[in-house]
């Protein structure tokens, strides 16, 4: 039980790490020049006053732009399996293999009724990620190509959107693992929780 707790724990750690790059004054939505210091990050400092960084994660200046990606990449699928939790609580496609409101007996249910499912899910996954989800060398963290009309018009308002989104991934991650630990010990989904 510790052990899954603490595994709990320690994925959720990643959304402690620093957010956006703050790049230069120029045509902000597509940037090619990224400053590499955690303190000049979007996002670095919100909850801390100052960079918080008990790993020294950010001593790495080559890596600090990989670790952006990842929290932005990790942060939209922790809000997307946040909105699935919900919905999957409330409304259960007719299938009977997708019947269970609750995710991890869900998923249990689908790989042994249906394994080819699963593996359908991994390659769909698979192909997103090495082609339109794949981060280009020259655009700036989280700027994959698309979305350019609901980006706004001045660059103050682009990084209150962008801290906007690093704030509700990081809580998205840390809430889609405390979703999924709480049905695992209480064997109930959030949504029969609270209804």
């Amino acid at each position: 039980m510790r052990a899954i707790t603490l595994v709990g724990l320690l994925s959720s750690a990643a959304a402690f790490i620093p957010a956006t790059f703050n790049t230069g004054k120029t045509s902000y939505a597509r940037k090619n020049v990224v400053v590499a210091s955690a303190s000049d990050m979007i996002g670095a400092d919100t909850e801390t006053g100052g960079v918080w960084d008990p790993l020294g994660l950010s001593q790495n200046e080559g890596s600090i732009r990989k670790y952006r990606e990842c929290e932005l990449k990790h942060g939209r699928v922790a809000m997307a399996a946040m909105l699935g939790i919900f919905v999957q609580g409330l409304y259960q496609l007719p299938d009977a293999v997708f019947s269970n409101p609750r995710p991890l007996a869900a998923l249990q249910q689908v790989y042994e009724q249906r394994p080819e499912a699963i593996w359908q899910i991994i390659v769909g996954l698979g192909v997103i990620e090495f082609t339109s989800g794949k981060q280009k060398e020259d655009r700036a963290p989280g700027d994959l190509g698309f979305g350019a009309s609901f980006i706004p018009k001045t660059e103050q308002e682009f990084e209150v959107l962008q801290l906007k989104e690093l704030k509700n991934g990081r809580l998205a991650m840390v809430a889609s693992m405390g979703a999924l630990l709480q049905e695992y010990l209480t064997g109930q989904g959030p949504v029969e929780q609270v209804l």
